[in-house]
C-alpha cells in the first residue's frame, strides 16, 4: 500500500486544486441551486388550497349632497355597498387633501357625490318611470365624480363596483321595491330601502369565478429543485476530478519516474491498482462531500429530503457517484499524453464549462439542437437526463434512467480504455534514456 499512500500525498500537495475548483465552485453551484430550491418552495407553498381573497381597493366616498335626504340614503348605501369588497378611507373634503390621496396611494379611488345629486337622480326616475309605458325617450342617469389611482388598478376595478350600485338602485326603485311595495320617489324611506335591497343582493350583481388550486403536498417544484441542484455537481466534480487525478497520474506517467517503478520488484498490476485505489478514493472523497453539501442545501432551503422520497434521492446520488467515477476516469486518460500541468488545468476547466453549458442543468429549459448534440458526446448531459428521470413521478419504469446511468457508466470506461491504450503504446516507444529534465510541479 506504499503506492497508493504515496499517490494520496500527490493528492495531496496538489490540495489547492481541490479547494478551488470542488471547494469554491460547489459553492458556487449549491448557491444557484439553494435559489432554485427557494423559488421551489415558495411555489409549493402557494399551491396549497385556501381561501381567496382578493385584494381591497381603498375608496373614499364624498358626498357633498347630505343636505338632501334622498343624496344622504344614497351615499349612505353606496359605502355599505362598496364596504363589502374596498376598504372604505376617510379624506379631507379639501382640492389638496384629494389630490394628495389619490396621488400618494392612500386611495385608490376617489367618489364624490355632487351637491344636488339626488334631486337629479330623483328627476331622472321620474321621467324614467312617465316614459317607460309610452317608450319615449328618457332623460341619462346622472353620473357621480369618481378619480382613479395611476398606481393600481384596483380604483377602475372598483368604479365598476360604483355602476353596479346605481343599476341595482335604480331597477330596485323601478321595480316597486319601496317602502309597502309603493311608488312614491319622493319618500326617502323608498331610497333607503332601495339601498337596502342592493345591498343585500350585493353577491348577485358580481361576476361569477372559478377558482381552481392545486393541492398541496404535490412536490413536483420541489423535486425539480432537487434534480437542478444535483445536476449542477457535473462542474465542480468534473473539474476538480480531470484536474487531480490528471495530476495525480501525471506525477507517475513521467518517464523517468515509470522506469524507476518497473525497474522494482513490484508487479506492474499491483502498481497500477494502487494508483487506481487513490484516485477512486478522490472521486468517493469528493462524492460524499457533494452529497453532505446538498443534503445540507437542503436542509437550509427547509426541504426535507424524506418528503421527495428516499428511493428517488438514493438513485439520485448513485448517478452522481457514476459520474465521479466517470469524471475521474477522464483525468486519468488526460494524464497518459503527458500535459503539463497548465495544460491539465487548461483542459479540465475547458471541459467542466462545456459539460455545464451541455447538460442542460445550468439553464433549467430546452436546449439549442447544437448544444443537445454537443452534450450528448460528454457524460455531463446524460448524468442531467438521468437525475431529472429519477426524480420525476412519472417516470416508474427503469429504461428512463438506467439507460442514460448506463451511458454515464460507459463513458468512464470508455476513457478508461483510451487511457490504458495510450498508456500502453507510451511504455512500448519508451527509450531507455533519461529525459533532460522533467516537470518539478508534478512532484508530491
Amino acid at each position: 500500500m506504499n503506492t497508493c499512500k504515496t499517490a494520496l500525498r500527490v493528492i495531496w500537495a496538489h490540495k489547492f486544486y481541490l479547494l478551488l475548483y470542488l471547494v469554491g465552485m460547489s459553492l458556487i453551484m449549491i448557491v444557484i441551486g439553494s435559489t432554485n430550491m427557494q423559488a421551489a418552495v415558495r411555489a409549493n407553498a402557494s399551491s396549497s388550497v385556501g381561501r381567496f381573497e382578493p385584494a381591497r381597493a381603498k375608496v373614499a366616498v364624498i358626498n357633498r349632497d347630505c343636505g338632501d335626504q334622498v343624496g344622504c340614503e344614497l351615499g349612505r348605501g353606496l359605502e355599505q355597498y362598496l364596504g363589502k369588497s374596498a376598504q372604505l378611507v376617510t379624506v379631507e373634503d379639501r382640492p389638496q387633501a384629494l389630490q394628495d390621496a389619490n396621488v400618494s396611494g392612500k386611495s385608490d379611488l376617489t367618489i364624490i357625490i355632487p351637491a344636488g345629486y339626488g334631486q337629479r337622480f330623483l328627476e331622472a326616475l321620474e321621467d324614467t318611470a312617465a316614459q317607460a309605458p309610452s317608450g319615449g325617450k328618457t332623460l341619462g342617469f346622472p353620473k357621480v365624480e369618481t378619480a382613479a389611482s395611476y398606481n393600481s388598478s384596483r380604483g377602475s376595478l372598483a368604479q365598476l363596483q360604483v355602476d353596479s350600485y346605481f343599476d341595482a338602485l335604480r331597477f330596485a326603485v323601478l321595480a316597486g321595491r319601496g317602502q309597502n311595495g309603493s311608488m312614491e320617489l319622493h319618500s326617502s324611506a323608498v331610497f333607503k330601502d332601495a339601498a337596502a335591497y342592493a345591498v343585500a343582493h350585493y353577491a348577485d350583481n358580481q361576476p361569477h369565478v372559478s377558482i381552481h388550486a392545486s393541492p398541496k403536498g404535490d412536490n413536483r417544484a420541489l423535486s425539480e429543485g432537487f434534480a437542478t441542484t444535483v445536476g449542477l455537481a457535473a462542474f465542480p466534480l468534473m473539474t476538480a476530478l480531470t484536474v487531480s487525478v490528471a495530476t495525480l497520474f501525471a506525477a507517475f506517467s513521467s518517464p523517468d519516474r515509470r522506469r524507476r517503478l518497473l525497474a522494482s520488484p513490484m508487479r506492474s498490476s499491483s502498481l497500477n491498482g494502487q494508483e487506481l485505489t487513490a484516485a477512486l478514493i478522490l472521486a468517493g472523497i469528493s462524492w460524499a462531500y457533494y452529497v453532505a453539501l446538498v443534503a445540507f442545501s437542503m436542509a437550509a432551503s427547509g426541504v426535507s429530503l424524506a418528503s421527495l422520497g428516499w428511493g428517488r434521492v438514493l438513485l439520485s446520488f448513485v448517478a452522481m457517484l457514476i459520474f465521479a467515477v466517470s469524471a475521474a476516469s477522464f483525468g486519468f486518460m488526460l494524464a497518459q499524453f503527458n500535459p503539463s500541468s497548465s495544460l491539465i488545468n487548461s483542459v479540465g476547466v475547458i471541459f467542466g464549462l462545456v459539460v455545464m453549458f451541455t447538460s442542460g442543468s445550468s439553464t433549467g429549459g430546452s436546449l439549442p439542437p447544437v448544444m443537445q448534440t454537443i452534450g450528448k458526446l460528454t457524460p455531463g448531459w446524460w448524468y442531467n437526463t438521468a437525475v431529472q428521470s429519477i426524480v420525476d413521478a412519472s417516470a416508474a419504469d427503469l429504461a428512463s434512467w438506467g439507460l442514460p446511468l448506463t451511458v454515464v457508466a460507459l463513458f468512464a470506461l470508455a476513457y478508461s480504455c483510451v487511457g490504458l491504450m495510450v498508456s500502453r503504446l507510451t511504455r512500448t516507444r519508451a527509450t531507455l534514456v533519461a529525459p533532460a529534465g522533467s516537470d518539478p510541479s508534478m512532484i508530491g
